[in-house]
């Protein structure tokens, strides 16, 4: 299974839904994948920021985020 969706809060006291949603995308036909990042309060809406990738993630990676502070 792909990797599960990070939620990064745009600040330490933000909203549940007030930050962006970090996602690994994969294109079997190309066989590359893309992080992208969604906007959590408009889920449905085109992605903020899509970086595509020249190589395949592997099924099952996962991350979290860390804060600086």
């Amino acid at each position: 299974a792909p990797g599960e969706p990070v939620f990064v809060p745009r600040n330490a006291s933000s909203a549940e839904d007030d930050g962006w949603i970090l996602a690994v995308w994969y294109d079997a036909a190309l066989n590359r994948s893309e992080m992208v990042v969604l906007d959590a309060d408009n889920f449905a809406g085109a992605p903020v920021a899509r970086i595509k990738l020249q190589h395949r993630v592997p099924w099952g990676f996962h991350g979290n985020w860390v804060s600086a502070q």
